[in-house]
């Protein structure tokens, strides 16, 4: 089966990402190989669990472990203190320890919100990633950032701490609604933007294999994209230099998601506006040509993705919004910008006023 290693610092915090249809079938014996303890808490949504936990969970007990299921509501709602303290609640109240293990079954909001309730709880315990979103398995599932958000803006509370395995099953994609295949799309069309033009290019002449969820297409899309991301991770696990480039499109695009509550856009489609005006910006001050700017569109617009966004305030409360973002230093925006599709490289010292046209031209 394909394998990534993500290699972290010292080789014992390194850990591979496996990718295969049909692996979630062999989750008991993948385990028993890693995890020797008896205890799991098995974190999933509300939608996936009525596809997929009781499966998961026979596996587990067939597997011999004792199983305690947390479901949360689905959305980005489950990312706050609420949950995360009810989890802890539960962990308390079935007798979980440092030996026992924490297992997200879910897209990014279950993998984030399980990912630093096992950072957390005393002072963090073994955790395993099973994405079923395709945006949790070429992205969040990977690379150790768990988080929940605050009002103020996403992600802004959380901690890294990496997962022990993470076993990716395109299966999983069958039951996923179109809007949310979508949604992972734009991360994937992110990965070819900054790292790799030719997989961009695939995704322009392969719409329709991606969309009939063909096994051999999905299997490239997961692959490379994890293959890039584990690359970025491994030389900047922290984001104190290079990983700082898989943000693209996202300083906008979270920013999107705070000013309309996360009610109006997923992240998908909100970081698919963020890179046209990453995008936008990168051509204004004379990087990107206006062919790759064009070709940039294309693949956004070609997949459904949005290019604008609605919000009925001044655009002034949207610019202000972009410094709660974890990437300002000394308070200065510092942007992901393209150079040239495939080549990404990060600037700060950008002219607000250019920032303010870019974000009135969005929405």
């Amino acid at each position: 089966m394909p394998e990534i290693r993500v290699e972290i610092g010292e080789r014992k915090r390194s850990y591979p990402i496996l990718i295969e249809k049909g692996i979630k079938e062999e989750i008991g014996r993948l385990l028993t190989a890693r995890y020797q303890g008896d205890k799991i808490l098995l974190v999933t949504d509300k939608n996936v669990r009525a596809y997929y936990a009781e499966v998961i969970e026979e596996l587990l007990r067939k597997a011999g472990y004792e199983v305690v299921i947390y479901t949360l509501p689905a959305g980005e709602q489950a990312k706050s203190f609420k949950y995360l303290h009810k989890g802890y609640d539960l962990l308390l109240e079935k007798g979980f320890n440092r030996d026992n293990l924490i297992m997200a079954l879910g897209g990014g909001v279950v993998g984030d919100l399980a990912g630093f309730l096992a950072a957390t709880f005393m002072r963090g315990i073994s955790f395993v990633q099973i994405p079923t979103t395709l945006l949790a398995q070429v992205d969040s599932s990977v690379g150790g950032k768990t988080a929940i958000n605050h009002p103020k803006g996403k992600n802004l509370i959380g901690a890294f701490y990496q997962p022990e395995l993470v076993v990716i099953d395109p299966d999983f994609l069958q039951t996923l609604p179109l809007r949310e295949l979508k949604t992972g799309i734009a991360e994937v069309i992110k990965y070819g933007l900054i790292a790799d033009r030719d997989f961009a290019i695939y995704l322009k002449e392969h719409k329709e294999a991606i969309f009939n969820l063909e096994t051999e297409a999905l299997l490239h899309l997961i692959t490379r994209s994890c293959a890039i991301k584990a690359e970025i991770v491994r030389e900047d696990e922290k984001e104190k230099g290079v990983r700082a480039l898989l943000n693209f499109g996202h300083t906008i695009g979270h920013a999107i998601e705070a000013v309309t509550g996360y009610q109006v856009y997923n992240h998908g489609e909100a970081v698919a506006i963020g890179m046209i005006g990453a995008g936008r910006l990168s051509c204004k001050l004379g990087f990107l040509t206006r062919e790759d700017l064009e070709i940039l569109g294309d693949i956004v617009r070609l997949y459904g993705l949005p290019f604008s966004c609605r919000y009925g305030e001044d655009v002034e409360g949207l610019f202000q919004t972009l410094f709660y973002d974890k990437k300002v230093r000394e308070n200065k925006l510092r942007w992901i910008l393209l150079e040239r599709l495939g080549h990404a490289f990060i600037k700060s010292d950008i002219d607000n006023q250019l920032v303010r046209e870019i974000l009135e031209g969005l929405v």
